[in-house]
């Protein structure tokens, strides 16, 4: 299936022979599944390691995202570093210095050298504790005045949601 054309070089994009690539498809899956915003970041930070006159395999790409994730968890903190990384080495690069990555140490003395912008912000994330979508529409709808006895009609568990939050 020809997706689209590519904005940059206006190649087409063939979605099929992506996914029938295991690796493509482990890609896909990889990317799509990170949170925090750090998607396009990360994105960003595998190209790094491409030399000037090659391109990435997917499997290499599939390796080094592992390996990101092996080190570090998906957060705001995560993002930040790696796009501060890619920024870096874009100016870096920009005045005739380039060097395709070989490690990750680059990332890690970023992701250390921020972490104190992030410990208050991560700490509080892991002290809450998780709401459902629903617990925040009824605290929403609470908020409002709705009557919860005719959003139970739609949404189950919202009278018991209104009852546990009133004490009634």
């Amino acid at each position: 299936m020809k997706l689209t054309r590519c904005p940059i070089c206006h190649n087409e994009i063939n979605l099929e022979a992506l996914v029938e690539d295991v690796s493509g498809r482990e890609l896909l899956i990889l990317i799509s599944n990170l949170s925090y915003g750090c998607a396009k970041p990360m994105i960003a930070y595998i190209g790094l390691f491409r030399t000037q006159k090659s391109n990435l395999s997917n499997s290499r790409a599939v390796n080094l995202i592992n390996e990101v994730l092996k080190l570090y968890q998906p957060s705001r903190h995560l993002a930040h570093a790696l796009r501060e990384t890619v920024n870096n080495i874009h100016a870096k690069r920009a005045l005739g210095e380039y060097k395709p990555f070989k490690n990750h140490n680059y990332l890690k003395s970023v992701y250390e050298s921020t972490k104190h912008l992030f410990a208050y912000v991560e700490h509080k994330e892991e002290d809450k504790p998780a709401r459902s979508s629903n617990e925040e529409y009824f605290e929403q709808m609470y908020r409002a005045g709705v009557d919860f006895s005719k959003l139970e009609k739609n949404i189950p568990g919202a009278l018991d949601w209104y009852k546990n939050k009133t004490g009634a």
